[in-house]
């Protein structure tokens, strides 16, 4: 972004957490004695308009990332490990499994939205057919709406797997709320 230090500096002070001139300057140069902590990468990269992932493997700056005292992969290895991009290795209910099923849900609830607006556009037209145009249109609304039923019937699965393992599921869009009322907020 081609901000100076101090720049860095009072955008994190502005942000609530502030860090001073001469330790983002440090860090820039790579001479902090300490490693950041949580707190601070999250401000940093807050106040940079980056996400945090890239602070730590900086895929445009870095060929390798150093992600433990005598490990160096490639920076895009440590990002897909960082994120969790590729399905962890971890058996059971443990947190690599809440970050799977996460991710699942994700793309489960897109597609029940997806399914669930084609269902309604489909019925819709259905409804403004004429007479010789009804019944096949009637049916076609019929087969997008059982897709979008057990798309839906699929996302609140998830959801329910997400609560067995102790994590909460994220609020559903509003086009598709209704498929779990009790936990929609939850």
């Amino acid at each position: 972004m081609k901000l100076t230090a101090g720049a860095v500096a009072q955008r994190c002070t502005d942000l609530g957490f502030p860090i001073s001139r001469q330790s983002v300057s440090r860090l820039e140069a790579g001479k902090r004695d300490a490693p950041l902590n949580l707190a601070e990468l999250l401000v940093l990269a807050r106040a940079l308009e980056v996400p945090p992932v890239l602070l730590i493997a900086p895929l445009d700056q870095q060929e390798s990332v150093r992600i433990a005292p005598d490990v160096e992969v490639p920076a895009a290895e440590a990002l897909t490990w960082i994120t969790g991009e590729r399905p962890t290795s971890a058996a059971g209910d443990g947190p690599g499994a809440v970050l799977d099923v996460l991710r699942r849900h994700d793309r489960l609830v897109r597609t029940a939205v997806w399914s669930t607006g084609q269902a309604v556009e489909r019925r819709r037209d259905a409804q403004l057919a004429g007479p010789d145009d009804y019944q096949r249109a009637s049916e076609t609304a019929q087969q997008l709406e059982d897709v979008a039923r057990r798309d839906r019937e699929d996302v609140l699965s998830e959801r329910r797997r997400l609560r067995e393992l102790g994590a909460f599921p994220p609020p559903l869009p509003s086009e598709i709320a209704f498929v779990d009322p009790t936990g929609a907020a939850s």
